[in-house]
């Protein structure tokens, strides 16, 4: 103590100790006066307005544990058409966002939905989801096939032989309403799928009214079946059917002029997709017209295996 201020008298250094342990003091004190009162305030505030504090206390417990719940989105059921739902009221239904994607592709590759049962096969449809949503499913009429049905009423009752059909009740929203049905070759049989209509197409054992148009339709896109084994490219069919189809040899093949169409016209082939299109057409904006096979093997997605299958539908 001599040491420090020794100019100062020893009853001013005592006088001098003795103020700075007073501001100590002071300072120690407001710093527990600041720590002690709110929290006494609070409490008292706390029993003055139990139910404001409650509710405070209730939200800040649900804000902290809204950064794990993740909040479960509403499924509805409703009436539906797959070929002009979009994709918020196709993810209404419960559809997964990767299920909606595959809706817009079959769209843009195969056109419409034609009937429930081509909706059936999306991917990833469980029991539960079907039966949830196939009653649910609306087919416009514009979108639904012409049944040959329709075009048989038109013709006159002769034109029709009875050998060759059977008349059949169909529950529907009328009693009097019929189906034609022709009658199932009871011989062997093989039959031109080149040049055979759904009628005779039908005749087939294992061959119904949707088979018969998926494979009219098939064969379409297509141009022309080039071996009886593609047939079985157009549908789900069992493996009898093959025995009685064949291929005549002089039904041409309808060619695709790969310098002339464009890309959409390209990618509604069926063994054509849309990259594949995609990079015929800037080949040609690139390099000018394809010449050739040999052109094709260069480009994306043409593999040998592709090529083979092409060939017969190709012309430059």
């Amino acid at each position: 103590m001599n040491r420090r201020l020794p100019f100062l008298s020893n009853s001013a250094r005592r006088g001098l100790l003795f103020l700075e342990w007073i501001i100590i003091i002071v300072i120690i004190g407001v710093f527990v006066y600041s720590w002690y009162k709110p929290k006494e305030s609070s409490v008292a505030q706390k029993e003055e307005f139990p139910t404001l504090y409650d509710s405070m206390e209730k939200r800040s417990v649900s804000s902290r544990s809204a950064n794990y719940a993740v909040a479960e989105e509403k499924v509805e059921t409703f009436p539906f058409d797959p070929n002009t739902a979009d994709s918020i009221t196709l993810l209404k239904l419960g559809l997964a966002p990767w299920q909606v994607r595959a809706i817009y592709k079959y769209r843009a590759k195969h056109g419409r939905y034609h009937t429930p049962e081509d909706f059936k096969r999306l991917p990833g449809m469980t029991y539960e989801l079907w039966e949830r949503l196939g009653p649910q499913v609306r087919i416009a009429r514009q979108f639904q096939y012409i049944q040959e049905i329709d075009k048989r009423s038109s013709l006159p009752e002769k034109s029709v032989p009875a050998a060759h059909v059977t008349e059949i009740p169909v529950a529907s929203q009328k009693a009097d309403t019929m189906s034609i049905r022709p009658r199932k070759f009871d011989v062997f049989t093989q039959v031109d799928i080149n040049k055979a209509d759904t009628t005779e197409l039908m005749r087939i054992p294992g061959i119904g009214t949707y088979r018969a148009n998926k494979i009219v339709e098939y064969r379409r896109k297509l141009g022309g079946f080039q071996n009886a084994e593609q047939v079985m490219e157009a549908c789900e069919l069992p493996d009898s059917v093959l025995q009685w189809v064949r291929v005549s040899p002089d039904v041409p093949t309808r060619k695709l002029n790969v310098n002339k169409l464009s890309l959409q016209r390209l990618m509604n082939h069926p063994y054509i997709s849309f990259y594949q299109a995609r990079a015929m057409v800037e080949y040609r904006k690139a390099f000018g017209n394809i010449k050739g096979i040999e052109d094709l093997k260069g480009l994306e997605g043409f593999t040998p295996l592709k090529i083979e299958k092409l060939q017969p539908y190709l012309e430059f």
